[in-house]
């Protein structure tokens, strides 16, 4: 099949060229915009069956309206409280300010994108009341706000705006955007007049944050990061191919069939989204295109290496290409069937982004082989001998492996025999003490193995740990902890549903009551700073401290003064209650007041582990608590939802998927392995070599990123173990199948020990150079500005690095001496592979595919190998193999 290939590219190379770049520009010119198709969020991706997700569900069918995301602007002094001046500038500049820009440009609606907005602006323009502003722009003028809204110790205050659609949609990001402008350093509000002054009092600072700013700045961050990489990935592929081969023809090759490849892949995968046959989440687009490249120029230089030595050899340009084709292809196939197949595994995950990644990154590399088969070659045919310019007239020189080029800085030092000598003395040192090395090599990597076992579960799940520290977001967020406790950001909020309760009465408020008051009661064990409930819409801490403070109140009792304030706050409170009543008890029909929702304001980060914790403690003690004040019969149902809610589900479904994924991915590189090599024991210590390979560059990984910063260093970014699995997994096994397939064959030359060391020599400087390649383009990861981007990306690199250079000539070639000199004890080789002290027999029969690798044994040989080739023929090789066994 293979050879056909060869031979229709070879026939038919300008209509390949020039049909894979109509298919490229039709695709590009009906493919809608990246944008458009792109599902967003970050905890949409959940099943649908989550807890949290249910809540928000039973929330919007109870009050109406969506459990959206918010916009937040902290107003506040470093040291000094709040003056009434300050005060006067966010009643009469900012908020009439803010209610201008709405006007301007609209709130966003969550599913009517052409007119959502308009319809929004126009009916709060409309309406001209005060009450519709309020819903919508919160201020501590706001009837009931204030004691929420101002800080503890009256140096800040929030200003709210309240949103429909959810923190990670690109809708919110013109408001958001024309917000900042208006308050930032630069902005509007702190231009000077005439005089000199700005409408800013002296002193006064402006900061914005929210749930829908963070999800702007990270949109904003995953958008940077995707061109960042793509940018540093050609870079860094061009210079490497650079440095190789010293060709700029020969180094443009691959990087064009990559382009192509990789510009197909994601316009295809735009157009299978537009019509609902794949999903695709923002930020995909990084993985797919890292990936495309490291195993693309893979896949090219493997093609390559063979064409080259097809030229050599004296073969003509056309039959050098097909015949490329004919001998490479099947191994290609292979290579690229076994990285398919362990990150495929990803589409039996249940988080969407998981999912998700797995299926477009199959697509991808599956185009990518395609263009290697066909592009590559073409292009090779239509450059011919040029290809190697300014090298085009040279010998044949070997390059250890024949697909690192022999013009070019590699082969500049196999001339010179630099590689040779250092992969010939690492063989002379494992044959010489196999046991020792491998010892040796483990005892160095053992203790990193060690850090990723015991912290394995430090992951971190905030958002705003990924962003860069100077973004507006995180600025605005440590001025919100500055003032007030770490849980304001994100409230744990719990929805109770009795179908047989009102909670807008009395009775049904009183149970509230005492549920809170028992649950406060408990506050320290709990970790909460605040509760707020329909009983105690401020926070329970806070109307407790206003009592207090009352109590100590020096102002005569029965004075005017006393009972005019008594009236106020009466008259203020009853108000305050039934604007309480609308937020805290359900609006809508369906549900008649029979929910509530209680606010816990954790003392925590919600973000953290222990909120995570907590949370599951909490909705527990919640109901046992409320069985204490309620009949044994009574029905009720507890929803959680919020950030830390949502960060359980995510954590809960990702581990879950973290064991499915990984078991799988382990499974189907087993059977491959399985498959090609004919036996079980080396399979599995294959398996156990690189997953020992994953845990060292996991824990690593959690060294260097926390000596980065110690005290700051909150734990890997939740994605990065999931996606380092895998790929590391996928990735490392294919070098495992060249180095095997090369030991299989050169043990039908020098028997099974010595051909272990013998395939280590000659390949050494080809997993090398493979291994560089790819890591340099998982460090393109490192230009993005998302700490999990960074963090995945020194993974990845680390651990490729860490196979080409340790697992797979040193762990795998110790093993395998030992295991064929029989010292492992019940673990013995095959019959036919046992240590005899000699070349295998010339008696033995011959199967017709052994024939088939002599050529290549003796291609590849070194010019100063001497060793007898007379044997070549006399030990079958599996067919399985034999493909691999042509590179």
């Amino acid at each position: 099949m293979y050879r056909f290939i060869g031979n229709t590219v070879v026939r038919l190379w300008p209509v390949i060229l020039l049909g894979w770049v109509i298919a490229l520009a039709a695709l590009k010119l009906s493919a809608p915009a990246w944008q458009d198709v792109i599902e967003e969020g970050e905890f949409a991706f959940l099943p649908d069956e989550m807890p949290s997700l249910a809540g928000e569900r039973q929330y919007e069918e109870a009050w109406g309206e969506p459990f959206a995301s918010n916009i937040v602007l902290v107003v506040r002094r470093e040291r000094t409280k709040l003056n009434q001046q300050d005060r006067d500038f966010i009643v009469d500049v900012l908020k009439p300010r803010l209610v201008e820009i709405v006007e301007r440009i609209g709130l966003p609606e969550p599913n009517d994108i052409a007119t959502g907005s308009a319809k929004t602006a126009s009916a709060i323009k409309a309406s001209e009341d005060d009450e519709e502003i309020d819903k919508t722009i919160m201020t501590f003028d706001t009837t009931g706000w204030q004691k929420i809204l101002d800080s503890s110790d009256g140096t800040a205050t929030m200003v709210v705006m309240n949103l429909k659609t959810e923190f990670f949609n690109h809708r919110n990001i013109p408001l958001i955007d024309a917000i900042a402008d208006l308050i930032e350093r630069d902005g509007e509000l702190h231009q000077k007049d005439a005089s000199g002054k700005s409408p800013v009092p002296p002193g006064l600072e402006l900061a914005l944050s929210g749930s829908a700013t963070v999800g702007r700045d990270m949109m904003r961050a995953a958008t940077e990061s995707s061109k960042a990489t793509e940018l540093w990935t050609v870079i860094l592929v061009v210079a490497l191919l650079l440095i190789i081969y010293r060709a700029p023809v020969i180094a443009i090759i691959p990087l064009a069939t990559v382009a192509v490849a990789t510009n197909f892949s994601l316009a295809f995968l735009t157009v299978l989204a537009d019509h609902g046959i794949v999903s695709l989440f923002n930020g995909i687009e990084v993985y797919v295109t890292v990936l495309c490249y490291g195993a693309g120029v893979d896949y090219c230089l493997f093609l390559i290496a063979r064409f080259k030595e097809e030229l050599d050899d004296g073969v003509e340009t056309a039959e050098a290409v097909s015949g490329s084709i004919a001998k490479v292809g099947e191994a290609l196939v292979a290579s690229a069937g076994t990285v398919i197949c362990g990150i495929g595994m990803m589409i039996f995950a249940e988080f969407g982004k998981f999912r998700q990644a797995g299926i477009a990154i199959t697509i991808g590399l599956t185009v990518v082989l395609v263009a290697s088969l066909t592009f590559t070659p073409a292009l090779l045919r239509l450059a011919g001998r040029w290809a190697f310019w300014p090298h085009v007239a040279t010998r044949r020189i070997s390059s250890s492996g024949g697909w690192v080029s022999a013009t070019g800085l590699m082969g500049s030092l196999l001339r010179r025999n630099v590689f040779q000598a250092i992969w010939q003395k690492t063989s002379e040192v494992i044959l010489e003490k196999p046991a020792f090395v491998l010892t040796l090599s483990i005892a160095l990597m053992l203790p990193f193995s060690v850090v990723a076992v015991v912290c394995f579960d430090n992951l971190s799940y905030g958002l705003l740990s990924e962003l860069p520290q100077d973004t507006t977001s995180v600025h605005g967020a440590k001025a919100i902890q500055k003032h007030y406790p770490d849980g304001i950001a994100g409230p744990v909020t719990l929805l109770l549903h009795n179908p047989d309760m009102d909670f807008g009465e009395e009775d049904s408020r009183e149970f509230v009551g005492k549920l809170v008051e028992s649950l406060y009661e408990r506050k320290d064990e709990l970790n909460l700073a605040d509760i707020r409930s329909v009983v105690h819409p401020f926070g329970i801490a806070i109307e407790r401290a206003e009592v207090a403070a009352q109590q100590s109140d020096p102002t005569p009792s029965g004075s005017l003064a006393e009972i005019a304030a008594k009236m106020k706050a009466a008259s203020l409170r009853k108000l305050t209650l039934h604007k309480a009543r609308e937020h805290y008890v359900s609006k809508t029909e369906l549900f008649n007041g029979s929910m509530t929702q209680i606010d816990f304001v954790s003392s925590d980060n919600p973000f953290s582990r222990g909120s995570i914790r907590q949370f599951v403690e909490l909705k527990e003690d919640v109901l046992a608590e409320a069985r204490k004040f309620l009949s044994t019969n009574a029905k009720l149902e507890v929803y959680g939802i919020g950030p830390t809610a949502s960060i359980r589900d995510l954590k809960t479904v990702t581990d879950r998927d973290q064991r499915v994924v990984d078991g799988l991915v382990l499974l189907g590189v087993f059977l491959i392995l399985v498959a090609l090599l004919r036996q079980i024991t080396i399979p599995v210590y294959l398996i156990v070599s690189v997953f020992f390979s994953y845990l060292v560059t996991l824990g690593a990984t959690f060294t260097f990123f926390f000596a980065l910063d110690p005290a700051g260093f909150t734990g890997l970014d939740w994605k990065v173990p999931t996606f380092l699995f895998t790929i590391l997994i996928a990735v490392g096994e294919d070098y495992n199948i060249f180095l095997m397939t090369r030991i299989r064959e050169e043990q039908i030359t020098h028997g099974p020990v010595k051909g272990v060391a013998v395939a280590l020599t000659r390949t050494g400087s080809i997993i090398s150079s493979c291994g560089i390649i790819m890591a340099g383009t998982f460090s393109s990861l490192l230009a993005g500005t998302l700490a999990g981007m960074h963090q995945l990306g020194f993974a990845l690199a680390f651990g490729v690095l860490l196979d080409t250079f340790v697992v797979r000539p040193i762990l795998v070639p110790s093993f395998l001496v030992l295991y064929y000199e029989g010292r492992l004890g019940i673990l013995r080789p095959p019959v036919e592979l046992a240590p005899t002290g000699e070349s295998p027999p010339a008696t033995q029969a011959v199967p017709a595919t052994a024939h088939k690798t002599e050529n290549t044994a003796t291609a590849n040989k070194m010019p100063d190998d001497s060793e007898d080739q007379s044997g070549a023929d006399d030990t079958s090789v599996p067919p399985s193999l034999e493909s691999k066994a042509k590179i």
